[in-house]
């Protein structure tokens, strides 16, 4: 089976197949007079006999699915198994009626063999059709998954030259003024380049995240010297929580570029997170210049790092997520974003 554990599939149908035996049962003891003993046995033996050949159908239906490349060897296979479950079944009804009952004078096995292939085909066609319908339901949750990986691939594809061009941007100033710093520089970007293009998830716990953070601002350590200072507040039962690979780095360089980079004074920018119940929150805030009007800001407009990073929350959560960005009260900005708190193995 494709979709949850198989023991799943077999109480699901022995549970079905119980509760149909049972209405069959009610039927023949209220139409046809039957007592509710007999009736038990007969109608609801015969109707659990379908549990285990409803399993075997459902796996030959998502096995060999009726599709357009294999659609003819495919029908004559559910053909075949068709007329085998028609056959089965009536030797397994001839064997143990003198048991159970199920016929006042015993028949001809020829004459159960012909009831049964024409009723059991229109069942097997029916357990077929529920296959295809979870086949289907399958591919297209499957073809989704595929999209959206894709478009997180683009989004990440776009925020690597993004740091990139920002970061050799900054080697080329430090080139001819320091050349040992524009050094130094080179070779944290080379970790960075290395760590970043080497992930193989698209979360990673926090810690590790930190860990990539670090690099970067290591190689802007080098440019700002004195003037920048990062502060970290990050509690304890959030350093394994999964975030997007990535994620805090454009937002720190947000914070950089647009908040301390412009003035000539020393400035802090500050990376806090922390468990809110089923949530993670994320914040990176700044003592700069702030924004220009105050207002919030979270769309294109707000740069393109942050543009990237709310499109991946997008694919990543969907509805699921906040982020916002806001002008401090005395100067500096903060982008804040919730996340669902997840911890574990890195799917």
């Amino acid at each position: 089976m494709t979709r949850g554990p198989s023991w799943r599939w077999w109480l699901l149908s022995f549970a079905y197949w119980t509760l149909q035996g049972v209405a069959a049962a009610s039927e023949a003891h209220s139409v046809r007079g039957v007592t509710w003993g007999h009736a038990l046995v007969t109608e609801g033996f015969a109707n659990v006999l379908w549990a285990p050949i409803a399993i075997a159908i459902l796996w030959m239906g998502l096995r060999f699915p009726l599709e357009r490349r294999h659609w003819r060897a495919h029908a004559l296979l559910h053909a075949g198994g068709a007329l085998a479950v028609s056959f089965s079944r009536a030797t397994v009804i001839y064997a143990l009626d003198p048991w159970v009952h199920w016929y006042e004078v015993p028949p001809a096995y020829g004459e159960v063999l012909q009831h049964a292939l024409l009723y059991n085909p229109f069942i097997y066609l029916i357990l077929l059709g529920v296959a295809h319908a979870v086949y289907l339901a399958e591919q297209v949750r499957l073809k989704d998954t595929q999209l959206a990986r894709a478009q997180l691939h683009v989004l990440k594809a776009q925020l690597h030259p993004h740091f990139l061009f920002n970061t050799l941007n900054s080697i080329s100033a430090l080139v001819h003024r320091d050349p040992r710093g524009s050094e130094r520089m080179i070779a944290r970007l080379s970790d960075l380049l290395r760590g970043t293009l080497d992930a193989a998830h698209e979360e990673v716990p926090l810690r590790e995240e930190l860990r990539t953070l670090q690099l970067y601002l290591d190689i802007q350590g080098v440019r700002f010297t004195d003037r920048l200072q990062v502060r970290q507040e990050i509690a304890p039962d959030a350093l394994g929580a999964h975030v997007p690979h990535l994620l805090l780095q454009p937002l720190v360089e947000n914070a950089i570029q647009h908040g301390i980079a412009p003035r000539s004074a020393p400035g802090t920018v500050t990376v806090a997170a922390r468990r809110e119940g089923a949530e993670l929150l994320l914040e990176v805030r700044d003592d700069g210049v702030g924004l220009r009007d105050g207002a919030p800001r979270t769309g294109p407009g707000s740069g393109k790092g942050l543009w990237l990073t709310r499109e991946r929350l997008v694919q990543l959560y969907g509805m699921d997520h906040r982020m916002e960005l806001r002008g401090a009260t005395g100067g500096g900005a903060s982008v804040t974003l919730c996340i669902p708190y997840r911890t574990g193995p890195v799917a």
